[in-house]
């Protein structure tokens, strides 16, 4: 039985392995050597089955196209903020001037076609998700502009956010969005005494994005390094 097991567990890692070698253009073992400043690698991982009431169809002919779609969709995203970085605007709410809260972010740099330079490698199955280790390899310009990053000691911020399950990729992309509002708040929060009227600023993606499950939400954690480029305080008259 345990020999059966593990033919049937290889032929399902050899199908996964085709189909996310199919997924993108480039792919293989890594070139001998390759700085480690130039070498981004995180594994990530996606439910084998579309969330109950997520109104989303699951192909029977093809029953990991679910997850290779969701980290089509995770991966590109993640690094974009590793790569690229986002700049930011955000307005907290304040209930005595009756403003509502406003966060935005949107890639720092541009990297045309970034997806077909991310490779999908040592996919396997566990606790029902479909796990693979992801390698993009960053051109030396923005491997030199990431590495400023460190040496001109910019802020080290972290945060905290959640989205629903059943939303997919959205709910993930809101947990980050909140995670990245919150480190941004907190922050502020450690410079100023008073409410701030807008502030902006850029960051960068470091260390590897933490996603968890808990209560039908995920749990996403991120870290940045931060640049503020302005705060604007509210005038008083």
């Amino acid at each position: 039985m345990e020999g059966l097991e593990r033919r049937i567990s290889i032929r399902i890692l050899i199908l996964i392995s085709a189909i996310l070698l199919c997924s993108t253009s480039t792919f293989g073992k890594p070139t001998a050597g390759p700085a480690e400043e130039e070498l981004i690698r995180f594994s990530l991982w996606a439910t084998l089955e579309a969330y109950p009431g997520a109104g989303e169809v699951v192909d029977p002919k093809n029953p990991f196209a679910h997850p290779i779609n969701r980290l089509k969709e995770l991966v590109p995203f993640f690094v974009e903020g590793m790569v690229c970085g986002w700049s930011f605007t955000y307005t907290p709410s304040d209930a005595t001037r009756n403003v509502e809260e406003y966060f935005e972010f949107k890639p720092l740099r541009e990297y045309p076609y970034l997806e077909s330079f991310i490779t999908y490698t040592e996919p396997w199955v566990e606790d029902n998700r479909l796990h693979c280790w992801v390698e993009f390899r960053c051109p030396p310009h923005l491997t030199a502009w990431r590495g400023s990053w460190k040496t001109l000691g910019y802020h080290r911020i972290s945060g905290r956010g959640q989205g629903r399950l059943t939303d997919g990729f959205d709910g993930i992309y809101e947990g980050a969005t909140i995670a990245l509002k919150e480190a941004v708040r907190e922050y502020a929060r450690s410079i100023t005494k008073n409410k701030p009227k807008e502030i902006t600023g850029e960051v960068l993606l470091t260390g590897l994005p933490s996603i968890g499950l808990k209560s039908g939400r995920y749990i996403v954690d991120l870290d940045f390094f931060l640049n503020v480029s302005r705060i604007i305080n509210y005038t008083i008259y």
